[in-house]
């Protein structure tokens, strides 16, 4: 998912998106949708959450790290 399409998403949701990461709003993202807000973090090792919207940019971004 494109860094615009997450500003989008997070504004639908109330969430302010000035000067925040793509990873800082994905993760605002999942906290405001009740999930653990573990995007591009360590615990990508050990999901299961495969459905996951953001499961390809989570690999991704936590193999830059």
């Amino acid at each position: 998912m494109t860094l615009k399409e997450v500003k989008a998403m997070a504004k639908k949701m109330g969430i302010k998106i000035s000067r925040k990461k793509k990873a800082e709003l994905i993760r605002e993202i999942q906290a405001k949708e009740g999930n653990i807000p573990c995007f591009g973090t360590e615990r990508v090792q050990h999901c299961g959450e495969e459905n996951c919207l953001w499961r390809k940019d989570c690999l991704k971004e936590f193999k830059k790290k």
